[in-house]
């Protein structure tokens, strides 16, 4: 029996809050907002913005491209917030370290709940991933060295991508040279009694279908996972779960520590350098 099936309701609400481990989310949410704002302007003249990859509103994205003939590797970052919050326009942080280091950064876009449901929005990250492996050469990629990484809600993104029916768009297996999922759910069923499911309204059927620990490849690209040292146990928990699975199929998974961080300002390491988890997605790119 899995630890959150025993837990009291106010209990496994706190599991699943990752704003329980810290004072004042909005703290980390301005700093999102601000070093975005500041990669969109110090890179103006290298970004291409909202560019279209679907029928629906918010299916789009910045690419950040840089200087250079290429072909260049690409890195796709979906965004957290349950799903429920925030945008590719808080999720260009990183792109600044990335350009430095000739890589491409693309902040994805998704359509949030409860105006869509989390088997649209996980079809839309996917098609979105699709669309750029399709498309990279025509913005200076290779479309031979993509990566993608996630955080909280977009962890769990990364999990569904890596997880998709690659024959469907034309694979034999997954195309992808390498994925981080940061602070990653991966297992939804937990979920589906607390507040997080209001606006996403899954059944226990809905959760077990979208619920990476339940749909792991038989092939895959190299997958690092992680969280911050300040985080709670579910979260924790969930990514040693989701990795020995992983292990368990025969896939190259590994996990890196992050001491000194929360589920909100780990993600803020990939724009720097010398970071384990930018270093991890170097290494992807590289190998």
């Amino acid at each position: 029996m899995k630890p959150y099936a025993t837990m009291d309701h106010e209990t496994l609400e706190r599991e699943y809050s990752p704003s329980s481990c810290i004072d004042d989310i909005m703290v980390y949410i301005d700093q999102y907002i601000d070093q975005s704002a500041a990669a969109r302007e110090i890179l103006k003249d290298r970004i291409r913005p909202d560019i279209k990859y679907g029928p629906e509103a918010r299916s789009h994205m910045d690419i950040f491209i840089p200087e250079g003939d290429g072909p260049f590797p690409v890195h796709i970052f979906i965004h957290g917030g349950y799903w429920q919050q925030l945008s590719k326009d808080e999720s260009s942080f990183a792109a600044p370290n990335f350009l430095k280091h000739g890589v491409i950064f693309i902040a994805l876009d998704y359509t949030l709940a409860p105006d869509a449901s989390l088997h649209e929005i996980v079809d839309q990250a996917r098609r979105g991933v699709i669309s750029i492996l399709k498309t990279a050469h025509k913005f200076g990629g290779d479309p031979s060295n993509i990566t993608i990484s996630g955080s909280s809600a977009g962890g769990h993104l990364v999990g569904e991508v890596l997880s998709m029916d690659w024959e469907r768009y034309g694979y034999e297996g997954c195309p992808l040279k390498g994925a981080l999922a940061i602070s990653g759910v991966f297992d939804l069923e937990p979920l589906v009694k607390t507040y997080v499911n209001d606006p996403l309204k899954m059944t226990i059927e809905d959760a077990l279908a979208l619920s990476p620990l339940h749909h792991i490849p038989k092939q895959c690209c190299p997958i690092v996972v992680t969280y911050g040292e300040n985080e709670t146990s579910e979260f924790k928990r969930q990514t040693h779960e989701y990795m020995d699975a992983c292990l368990r199929a025969g896939l190259g998974c590994r996990y890196i520590d992050m001491p000194s961080v929360n589920h909100f300002d780990i993600v803020l390491d990939l724009n720097k350098k010398d970071s384990p988890l930018f270093q991890a997605v170097l290494h992807q790119i590289e190998a």
